[in-house]
């Protein structure tokens, strides 16, 4: 004669084995929708490539990074005269009061030093947001640098560390231009564009 347990343990097991498949459920999708990696890492792997010099990586933690971001690196390197490149201090938080429905975004903060004829160190920042389950950096021209504008390559034509007579020293954007070319909008400041002339001319080590 079979032995049937009493209701009370048969409906006691029937529901644990529903909060378990609910539960193992409910983990199988938060494990395949969550954001892979962290707004940590992902700044950290595009500063680290950039110290690298390795273009390659940098995109890749890039979303939808532009046609000339080689050009724009490479130019920016050349004109500073940078022989070395250092990323230091690396700090990310998240963007205060997100909005309902809006994309996870976070901010990073960092320190950047350019090792060449005329040592430099500035802060730099960049946003991160979350795409398609990948934390990605939101790039502009002002994570090279927070002066520079939108940009392309070709419009970043000499850009150089000019030493300060109190003994600093700051990078200047000179813009060139051809017999009749319009001139573009380099510079929020126009006031810069002066200055820099100005101090370029008269260091003599550094040339224009």
């Amino acid at each position: 004669m079979p032995v049937f347990p009493p209701r009370w343990r048969r409906t006691g097991i029937t529901t644990a084995v529903a909060l378990a498949a609910i539960l193992g459920l409910g983990t199988a999708v938060y494990l395949s929708v969550r954001t892979k990696g962290s707004p940590q890492q992902t700044a950290t792997a595009f500063l680290m490539a950039w110290q690298r010099g390795d273009l390659p990586a940098m995109k890749a933690q890039v979303l939808e990074p532009p046609r000339d971001f080689d050009g724009i690196y490479d130019a920016f390197t050349k004109g500073s005269q940078a022989k070395k490149i250092t990323i230091q201090r690396i700090r990310v938080h998240p963007k205060d009061n997100r909005n309902f429905g809006e994309t996870a975004t976070y901010y990073a903060t960092f320190s950047v030093t350019l090792d060449g004829p005329v040592p430099y160190t500035y802060d730099g920042h960049l946003k991160i947001i979350d795409f398609d389950r990948a934390w990605k950096v939101h790039w502009s021209p002002t994570v090279i640098h927070p002066e520079l504008q939108e940009i392309g390559s070709s419009e970043v034509r000499q850009i150089r560390v000019v030493p300060q007579r109190d003994g600093s020293s700051r990078l200047v954007f000179l813009e060139t231009r051809a017999k009749g070319e319009q001139a573009g909008r380099l510079f929020a400041d126009e006031g810069l564009k002066l200055a820099a002339i100005l101090a370029d001319s008269a260091q003599p080590g550094v040339t224009g």
